[in-house]
């Protein structure tokens, strides 16, 4: 079995549909189905490092994946990482699986290899990417893969990191984290979305724009995940 967490099922929707036989088991309503003849446990982690790590310990103590598999959007903190690009963490993911993703994505232009850091909170304005990028030398950032990795170390199983780009370090997220998501109860906040692009009218233009490069970005992670799981049962 390989288990495949995503913080969200915004992130999930396109792989979710590949699965075949799906059915939920617990704990978290995680689904169990195949992607070929491959067995794959889908979780979603909720957003940030606390739920993370509780949900993935929650995961691991209840079923024993051979391979687990951290992904989802991550913000670029490299200005040559463009929407849609992946990054395949090699801080965090075991070298083996590292080594796979190179032969699998080798000649791929919009894949990378190198760090990827995990903060409690989004890096929002360019200038906070920037200032990320010089202190931690990673290309991207993201909120839950550091939680998931430690979750597995403990476990004894074999962590690959992979993301897709969903906002580029030349550009800054249109509406502040804190305005479309509360992080202490876990969910989206759509009026409190709606009353901040009434209020700052020039943001519609710049969200809409981002919502539509979110498409993108989880088809190539959903590609590559497929392709990836393809070929596990003869590689690991």
């Amino acid at each position: 079995m390989i288990a495949v967490t995503f913080a969200l099922p915004q992130e999930s929707r396109d792989f979710r549909h590949l699965l075949r036989q799906a059915r939920t088991v617990g704990p978290g309503r995680s689904l169990l189905g195949n992607v070929g003849p491959e067995e794959v446990l889908l979780a979603h982690t909720g957003v940030g490092p606390a739920a993370a790590a509780e949900h993935v310990a929650a995961l691991l103590a209840a079923h024993r994946p051979r391979l687990l598999l951290s992904t989802g959007f991550a913000g670029g903190l490299d200005p040559r990482l463009a929407t849609g690009d992946l990054l395949i963490a090699t801080n965090v993911s075991a070298p083996a699986l590292v080594a796979q993703c190179r032969a699998l994505l080798a000649g791929e232009a919009r894949a990378s290899f190198g760090a990827l850091t995990s903060q409690p909170l989004p890096a929002e304005s360019v200038a906070e990417k920037a200032a990320l990028a010089r202190a931690t030398g990673a290309l991207g950032v993201d909120m839950e893969t550091a939680a998931i990795a430690a979750a597995g170390a403990r476990a004894g199983v074999p962590l690959l990191a992979v993301r897709a780009i969903s906002d580029s370090a030349r550009e800054p997220l249109p509406v502040p984290f804190a305005e479309w998501f509360d992080l202490a109860a876990q969910r989206p906040r759509p009026l409190a979305l709606v009353r901040y692009l009434a209020h700052h009218r020039a943001q519609i233009s710049p969200f809409v724009r981002f919502v539509r490069g979110l498409t993108p970005a989880r088809r190539a992670f959903t590609r590559f995940l497929v392709r990836f799981i393809s070929a596990a049962p003869s590689c690991i």
